[in-house]
């Protein structure tokens, strides 16, 4: 132990299971809800035989991606026209070409699976200014297209909120601009996203022959729920009142007072911060620390998931860290990541200890010492995807009785340890 135990008692623990939102789309309907919605965007009619069109291939792994490109393609192949797919992932896959269609290799999406050509470069054009100065960039192969189709999912951004955040608007700037437009972005903070962002969209929108969207939205299971198609000069107003019904159906913590938060695993493919902020709260990134809530006074992980190779993003966002977790860090990996995404905070190693029980022990012994055991108000989850059933202190049972979506299910257990000290 590093430090010395002060109590040996743990809080009693109930499981608590929340109803989530939950309207997966049948995976054999894909394809005719990608046509329905490519009629209400107006595709047909924008898309004449023998016109070239683009369309954006992101680097996420958004749920049926592959399955709604290749829909989409098949829609604009029957019109006669010629579409081509080209990567509009800013500076993911190294930011090169090659590196750009091996991440889209990675999620199913290549030529042969897609039935069209998918042209990859780094090379852009800019299209004007925005008011504020502001560069415009679009990826040269998009540029040189006749029509331009934009597919993105619609979610909270994990480093701001605002009208617009992670969509189509981001799609046609980080994305479609390539790494030029995500430094440009980038450099100017959470600002850059959060204001500029939406002038940078318009401008595209003004300038580049964008003829429609289609809007992927993903239920709390992280399937796909639904697809909604809109004409170019509706994306703006659409997408924004698309993600206030994103962020109402989002999980999130049964409560918004936490004196201690176990996180039993992280990971890079949990969320593109490791660590989802907006299900803790916290951000730290250079110029803006946290949102208004939950409000998390000591947060502990225990774990990183082999599917991150390393790159242990947001474990700064932990005040503790068990020793198997710090072991599994990948230095370089991370700070790349971190350092490009102006978040070095991120990638900050806290303090680890050697086993899970000295984490939580520490934590209660020192962090939440001003708080008796029996009141003590704790939540233990396994990665913040995963909220449907949770683990809460006795101290919440009354709280979350009032919950519309949450109820305790029964008998409150104090925390268990394997003989390593491994959380059970």
């Amino acid at each position: 132990m590093l430090m010395a135990e002060i109590n040996q008692r743990f809080p009693r623990m109930v499981t608590c299971v929340q109803s989530l939102h939950r309207n997966a789309l049948p995976v054999n309907k894909i394809g005719v809800h990608v046509k329905e919605q490519c009629d209400i965007a107006g595709i047909s009619a924008a898309v004449r035989p023998g016109m070239s069109v683009a369309i954006t291939a992101g680097s996420r792994g958004i749920a049926s991606y592959a399955a709604v490109l290749r829909a989409l393609v098949g829609y604009i192949r029957d019109l006669g026209a010629k579409p081509f797919l080209f990567p509009a992932m800013g500076s993911h896959g190294g930011a090169t070409a090659e590196g750009q269609l091996d991440a889209l290799a990675s999620l199913g999406i290549t030529e042969s699976v897609m039935g069209c050509p998918i042209k990859s470069g780094m090379e852009v054009v800019q299209l004007g200014l925005t008011d504020a100065g502001v560069p415009v960039y679009l990826d040269r192969h998009a540029s040189e297209a006749e029509a331009i189709v934009v597919v993105n999912r619609i979610k909270p951004h994990t480093n701001f909120h605002g009208r617009w955040e992670s969509g189509l608007c981001k799609m046609l700037v980080i994305g479609a601009g390539k790494h030029r437009q995500a430094i440009a972005m980038h450099g100017m903070g959470t600002p850059g996203l959060r204001d500029h962002m939406p002038k940078v969209a318009e401008t595209v929108l003004r300038e580049a022959p964008v003829v429609a969207g289609l809007a992927l939205i993903e239920d709390a299971d992280h399937c796909l729920s639904r697809i909604v198609g809109i004409p170019a000069d509706e994306i703006m107003a659409r997408e924004a009142e698309l993600l206030e019904e994103v962020r109402a159906n989002s999980p999130a913590l049964p409560v918004d007072d936490i004196d201690l938060l176990i996180i039993e695993q992280i990971g890079k493919q949990i969320s593109g911060t490791g660590i989802d902020t907006n299900v803790v709260g916290r951000c730290r990134l250079l110029d803006f620390a946290a949102f208004d809530r939950p409000v998390v006074r000591c947060l502990v992980a225990l774990d990183l998931t082999p599917d991150s190779h390393g790159n242990a993003i947001g474990v700064g966002l932990a005040d503790l860290i068990s020793r198997r977790l710090a072991d599994k860090v990948d230095p370089r990996v991370t700070a790349v990541n971190c350092i490009t995404g102006l978040s070095p905070q991120l990638a900050a190693l806290p303090i680890a200890l050697d086993s899970d029980r000295e984490v939580i022990r520490t934590a209660l012994d020192y962090f939440c010492a001003h708080v008796p055991l029996d009141q003590v108000r704790v939540v233990r989850i396994r990665d913040t995807l995963s909220l449907d059933e949770i683990h809460v202190s006795e101290s919440l049972g009354a709280e979350i009785a009032t919950c519309e979506n949450a109820r305790i299910i029964g008998e409150a257990e104090e925390m268990q340890f394997a003989e390593d000290g491994s959380l059970l």
